[in-house]
């Protein structure tokens, strides 16, 4: 699973970390803590599924989700996160915010983590 443990989703699931330490401790930090958590959600769960796409699916260590995939990706979490559960809890409150960090989130996976990804297994297979 070596893969799944690149640079970048460490960073992602260090900041979630830092993040939630801080809620935890009630010093919030207002920015980050109201978005960064939104934006790195989407290429948290990409990398973690393609991940498995690549190892048990495809069986191919250069495949990449198509850009469709992570803004459908991104599209799903808006609709029940921001517009769905907001209807059934009071826990939850849409943020049009947040919508704009899931696809900026699914963007910056495609454009940057997803790239250099590709490019770290095009550059071992030679």
């Amino acid at each position: 699973m070596k893969p799944l443990f690149d640079p970048l989703f460490l960073i992602y699931c260090a900041l979630w970390c830092i993040i939630h330490f801080f809620r935890y401790l009630h010093l919030p930090v207002p920015l980050l803590n109201g978005y960064l958590t939104d934006f790195i959600a989407v290429p948290v769960m990409a990398h973690i599924a393609l991940t498995f796409t690549r190892r048990y699916l495809v069986h191919d260590n250069h495949y990449n989700y198509p850009l469709y995939y992570l803004l459908f990706i991104a599209f799903y979490m808006s609709v029940v996160l921001e517009w769905l559960m907001p209807q059934f809890s009071s826990v939850y409150t849409g943020d049009t915010w947040d919508v704009v960090a899931y696809f900026g989130g699914a963007l910056f996976y495609y454009y940057v983590h997803g790239k250099q990804t590709y490019l770290k297994h095009k550059t071992r297979s030679f």
